[in-house]
């Protein structure tokens, strides 16, 4: 699978959402070239555990920000990120259990981030952009 490229419609112009947004999709292109590895099972998992962290680190600052603006479908993105996190779990029991299919975790994952920067998040700094209120 081809490495996920950074382009300009997933820059949503806040530094540390857009630094944050680079970091997993680095984080899924080295799942991606794990999967090609000789010792792919520890690598894989390796990444699977990254990616979940850092997932996690990354929603708790986004749902902060959504709190602090008052966003009003944080209820509806925060289940988005649940789901996510739950998914992300479910691939690292797969692969704990030798039953993870690569092909599926790097379509999830691919999917995933694009439509959730481009789509939902995107709603987020739509949204910021329409308070007075500082969004940090």
């Amino acid at each position: 699978m081809p490495n996920f490229e950074w382009d300009d419609s997933l820059n949503l112009g806040d530094p540390l959402l857009d630094r944050q947004h680079k970091t997993l999709i680095a984080l899924l292109n080295r799942a991606s070239e794990a999967c090609q590895a000789s010792d792919k099972d520890t690598e894989i998992m390796h990444c699977l555990t990254g990616m979940y962290l850092y997932a996690k680190e990354h929603f708790f600052d986004e749902e902060g920000l959504m709190d602090r603006l008052g966003y009003p479908d944080r209820d509806a993105h925060k289940k988005q990120h649940k789901f996510f996190v739950d998914k992300t779990h479910a691939f690292t029991d797969g692969q704990l259990e030798g039953s993870l299919n690569a092909p599926d975790l790097l379509a999830f994952l691919t999917t995933w981030l694009r439509e959730h920067i481009t789509v939902e998040d995107a709603k987020i700094l739509r949204f910021a952009n329409t308070q007075d209120a500082p969004k940090r």
